[in-house]
């Protein structure tokens, strides 16, 4: 007992927030991001960007590689998960190639994925060039003192930071709904996700920009050289390059289509010059003075965004566990002629049980509101997209987080419509006024909502739920097999399906 009062005195020492790092981030005034940035704008009315969804697994990480390798002068990028797999690595070796030319490169990672890869981290951080921060981290850096101080700090501690940014030269972003790893580029057999981030450059990046910094210099972001041990900041960078040097090397089958080195983007630059939408967009984020307050910065802009609807709005969420007033205005918007159709994973299709009962309680409310329900097919079609061969995944499972409202209005963040994105997360997301967008955004969805790709749940004249696809009608939810099943069966037993 005195060993567990030690041990949790130690996690719950104070750490030091970090200062806010030397440089500032101006739009570089050179290169090939500057060059395309200027034409691009050039074409914009006023304060108009240009913006391009994406959505394919090829298009996601070829979009974070064109931004790393063009980059002459700052990348700034954050991540809730970064994934020590091969996608992971050679975004690693791409920013230590961007570090080695004169690129200033600053990382921000939630806290929560970084046990048990100090070294890592700390490694990447002996970079001259490169800083890593952690946000909202554990003190305790072993997995037993983790748990142990959670369950002292867990109030602090559930608030993690789920925005996912990428930032090059103050001329470029990326904002969405994909982490870093092999599952959201098409490449883990498992499974891989469908999902969709915005690209964008124009007056938004500015806000994006923004964004970033007060994260960077916010009292929950902490150096990584604060939290790793000695020995793990005595890691010689030189030694994970070698080891991320052979594990790309075994998984190069998978990445046959990517240069592992840095590659000349200009064409690509040249693509995106003649395809971007343009429209004015707004972009909404959460605090990240946690302490201060729960997070509530993106929940309320979104709510009014929906409610704004007048002829139809296609939501799109990973996870929907909402509040009763959201189902409410959902069902106002149906009784005014608006179409109201919700696309969210299926249980075959989702990797949280827990969500998933959470969400199924709220199936018959939905229907009886007149909401068009969809759950995500795990054996869909358009897994082409999200799959890159050789790559042969068992399912593809439904991440995104996005919106359109009357086929003008554009939403694309980063959070789900549950209490974890709402009120315990930190999320971003940026709304867009663009009818070539949201008409390109509403293609995305009405595709994913098809019937190869989606069930469409109704309710039977006895009041049983039903599954329609192509080309099976089900009468019980479609599931991976008995034992997920019987796991959402004793998830369901829970009390805690009250507080999700």
């Amino acid at each position: 007992m005195l060993a567990v009062v030690l041990l949790a005195g130690c996690a719950l020492a104070p750490l030091e927030p970090a200062a806010e790092s030397s440089h500032a981030v101006t739009p570089a005034a050179h290169g090939v991001l500057q060059e395309f940035g200027d034409r691009i704008e050039s074409g914009l009315g006023p304060q108009e960007s240009a913006h391009w969804l994406v959505d394919t697994a090829d298009s996601a990480l070829s979009s974070r590689l064109a931004l790393i390798d063009e980059a002459v002068s700052t990348l700034d990028i954050q991540y809730f998960i970064w994934e020590p797999d091969a996608s992971g690595r050679l975004m690693f070796r791409r920013l230590i190639h961007a570090a080695d030319r004169g690129v200033r490169v600053r990382l921000l990672i939630d806290d929560l994925t970084i046990a048990g890869k100090d070294d890592e981290y700390a490694a990447l951080d002996s970079h001259p060039l490169i800083e890593v921060r952690a946000f909202n981290p554990w003190k305790s850096r072993s997995r037993a003192g983790r748990v142990l101080e959670f369950v002292f700090q867990g109030d602090r501690l559930n608030h993690r930071m789920h925005l996912k940014t990428v930032l090059a030269d103050g001329r470029f972003a990326i904002v969405g709904g994909r982490n870093i790893g092999d599952r959201y580029f098409g490449r883990y057999d498992s499974f891989v996700q469908n999902d969709l981030d915005i690209m964008a450059t124009g007056p938004i990046v500015a806000d994006v920009v923004r964004s970033f910094r007060e994260y960077w210099g916010a009292a929950r972001s902490y150096p990584i050289t604060d939290l790793a041990s000695r020995r793990n900041r005595r890691e010689r960078l030189a030694d994970h390059v070698e080891d991320f040097e052979r594990e790309l090397l075994a998984a190069r089958e998978r990445f046959d289509d990517i240069s592992l080195d840095p590659e000349d983007w200009r064409s690509y630059f040249e693509e995106l010059s003649e395809t971007f939408a343009p429209g004015i967009g707004s972009l909404a984020y959460d605090s990240p003075a946690i302490d201060d307050a729960l997070p509530a910065d993106i929940y309320a802009p979104f709510v009014d965004f929906v409610a704004s609807a007048r002829e139809e709005v296609i939501l799109a969420t990973a996870y929907f566990v909402p509040e009763p007033e959201f189902v409410e205005l959902l069902g106002e918007l149906v009784a005014r002629g608006v179409r109201v159709a919700l696309l969210t994973n299926s249980l075959a299709s989702n990797n949280h049980t827990v969500a998933h009962t959470g969400y199924k309680r709220w199936r018959r409310r939905l229907l009886d509101a007149g909401v068009e329900l969809y759950e995500a097919n795990a054996e869909a079609d358009n897994v082409r997209y999200y799959a890159m061969p050789p790559t042969e995944p068992e399912l593809v499972g439904f991440h995104s987080k996005t919106a359109v409202v009357d086929r003008r209005w554009s939403f694309v963040g980063s959070p789900n419509i549950d209490p974890r994105s709402m009120r315990l997360n930190t999320e971003i997301g940026m709304f867009v006024d663009s009818e070539p967008l949201a008409a390109e955004l509403a293609a995305l969805l009405e595709r994913d909502i098809a019937p190869r790709n989606a069930w469409r749940v109704t309710m039977s004249e006895a009041g049983d739920l039903v599954w329609t696809g192509n080309p099976r009608t089900l009468n019980r939810q479609p599931a991976r097999g008995f034992w997920q099943r019987l796991a959402s069966f004793l998830v369901n037993l829970l009390p805690i399906k009250k507080q999700i």
